[in-house]
């Protein structure tokens, strides 16, 4: 009856392990005492976990202040960079002594402008007006978009450009 369902139900149960909630002969608590335990062998580590500590950032700063480990070796690189800095040396040389032996005037015949600018310069050169509307070259006398025929009733630009309306 009873006492067969008790022994059946008796080995279906687990069986704990856990006795931090026992107390001692003292009658503490076993999970105090393991507790404090723990804590002493921290404190005791702690000055072991800040040497390691300072050791990793030495080593972290070490690495950070050592060479890098690829280096770019090319024999025909540096041979063009070192042509390329004599180079540059002498020219900058060469410009300095052409520009102390003769100093450029203004006065002198030779002009700043374009070759073929100075064929045009007694002739004054056409404004393009109306560019974004395709009416390009015209004089502001031969548009028909940029006036009226009343000018009284529209307000004009004094200088003959189309209004952006």
């Amino acid at each position: 009856g009873f006492g067969s369902m008790l022994r059946a139900l008796g080995a279906q149960i687990e069986k704990t392990t856990n006795r931090e909630a026992c107390r001692d002969l003292s009658g503490r608590r076993l999970r105090d005492v393991n507790h404090e335990k723990a804590m002493a062998e921290w404190v005791k580590q702690q000055a072991e976990r800040e040497a390691e500590k300072e050791q990793r950032r030495l080593e972290r700063l070490q690495r950070k202040l050592a060479e890098p480990k690829h280096f770019f070796t090319n024999p025909d690189y540096q041979q063009q960079c070192h042509e390329m800095a004599e180079r540059l040396e002498d020219s900058v040389l060469k410009g300095l002594q052409a520009t102390s032996s003769k100093i450029v005037s203004p006065e002198s015949g030779h002009s700043r402008k374009r070759p073929g600018e100075s064929a045009k310069n007694g002739t004054k050169s056409r404004k393009r007006k109306c560019f974004w509307l395709g009416l390009e070259g015209l004089d502001d006398h031969d548009s028909s978009d940029c006036e009226d025929d009343s000018e009284d009733d529209s307000p004009h630009a004094s200088d003959g450009s189309c209004p952006s309306g």
